[in-house]
């Protein structure tokens, strides 16, 4: 049986499928180019444009890449950085440069940066962009505090896709960039070298046209997906599942927060998505939904189960429309509302009759309050799993159409 993660990646290789024919018509565009490989059995001195005279190091594998081009590594645990910055490695719009695991041999880069506060595994930072990033690990676990990945103000049109990011004292992914892509990643267990600090799976300074869909963010010290201070317009986030997040007693964000203080939020889009038990009894506030003075932000089908404090909090200076979620079982409260203009319809606060909430099992009993009840909303065409929506005559309320 497939699983829902799996099956999401299934359908983004359909367009036709309502939201992802859509994400599809914004997905980059890459002309083919030439392919190398690099390999730890390999040699500098190798071509590196077939599988049998592949490239030795990073840095000599990403000297020759054009716009266009693929850079494939090859299985094993690699402990030098990807610099991208010593040959200013950059693709251009509609040739993006892919350096990616290669199929079905499992990648590590496992830098240990010298320095505390470095460019991390991976250093890229600067006006270079139009690059995708797939199919590798990240981890952190030689690496000093206050460094990792960090997608700097200057970048852009970046895509990382099925990386799993891990083991970072720090962020597992600071993003200042626009039109950033974070699809389908694991992004887990980042923590700080003490107990006194508090790191996010994706901290986003600020952004333009940000999308998060479709991973799982989980078991990060700080929260879940930190949004601060901004300006940040036209955030996607989407399809994920955020939980066990916060577990220190100074972190004030669970799952998903919306934070502007430095400059607005406007037009996110937080649709499909699983927030659950984030926070524990040590833990600071953990809330499912933060929204802190943001404009016009959709909250749509969202399952929000079992967060320490409020299950969607909506704080002054905010207007938020929030529709077919189901909030539940969260400890202050389910809701709580002291934005402006909010729209709040169709949402389920009581029971909502899960499958099975002990084994995180969100799935709708037919007997379910939430099934069949919500409200038909155009731009949700398709569940957390991305079973097209309605199944019945119209949506289910929460991240799962059963009905």
């Amino acid at each position: 049986m497939l699983t829902s993660l799996t099956k999401f990646r299934h359908f983004l290789f359909i367009p036709t499928c309502g939201v992802i024919f859509l994400f599809a018509l914004g997905a980059p565009l890459i002309a083919q180019g030439t392919t190398y490989y690099v390999s730890l059995t390999g040699k500098d001195s190798n071509s590196g444009t077939s599988t049998s005279a592949p490239f030795r190091t990073l840095l000599r594998a990403v000297q020759p890449l054009d716009p266009g081009d693929t850079l494939y590594i090859r299985g094993g645990t690699w402990t030098e950085q990807l610099d991208l910055m010593k040959y200013n490695t950059s693709g251009t719009s509609g040739k993006y440069i892919k350096i990616s695991g290669y199929p079905g041999e499992t990648v590590t880069i496992r830098y240990a940066e010298p320095i505390s506060g470095g460019y991390g595994p991976i250093k890229a930072r600067g006006t270079r962009g139009y690059l995708i990033f797939e199919n590798f690990v990240l981890d952190g676990i030689n690496m000093p505090p206050a460094t990792g990945w960090q997608i700097d103000g200057s970048n852009h049109h970046f895509v990382l896709r099925n990386l799993d990011i891990k083991n970072f004292r720090y962020n597992g992914l600071y993003t200042a960039g626009n039109d950033i892509q974070v699809i389908n990643c694991k992004i887990h267990d980042n923590k700080p070298p003490t107990s006194t600090g508090y790191y996010y799976g994706i901290y986003a300074n600020r952004s333009s046209n940000l999308l998060i869909q479709g991973n799982q963010i989980y078991n990060n010290s700080g929260g879940g997906l930190h949004l601060y201070p901004g300006p940040h317009s036209n955030p996607i986030i989407r399809n994920n599942s955020i939980m066990h997040n916060n577990y220190q007693a100074r972190a004030s964000v669970g799952g998903i927060i919306l934070y502007s203080s430095a400059g607005p939020i406007s037009n996110a889009k937080i649709y499909n998505n699983l927030v659950y038990r984030n926070g524990t009894s040590s833990s600071g506030p953990a809330t499912g939904i933060r929204l802190v003075n943001t404009t016009s932000t959709k909250v749509w089908n969202n399952t929000i189960y079992g967060n320490k404090t409020y299950g969607l909090q909506i704080s002054s200076g905010s207007s938020t429309t929030a529709q077919n979620n189901i909030l539940y079982g969260n400890g202050t409260a389910n809701y709580s509302n002291h934005g402006s203009n909010t729209t709040y319809t169709n949402n389920v606060t009581t029971d909502p009759k899960f499958m099975s909430a002990s084994s995180n099992n969100f799935q709708l009993q037919s007997s379910s309050p939430a099934a069949n009840k919500g409200v038909a909303l155009s731009s949700v065409l398709n569940d957390y799993r991305n079973v097209p929506r309605p199944k019945g005559a119209t949506h289910d309320i929460g991240g799962y159409e059963n009905y």
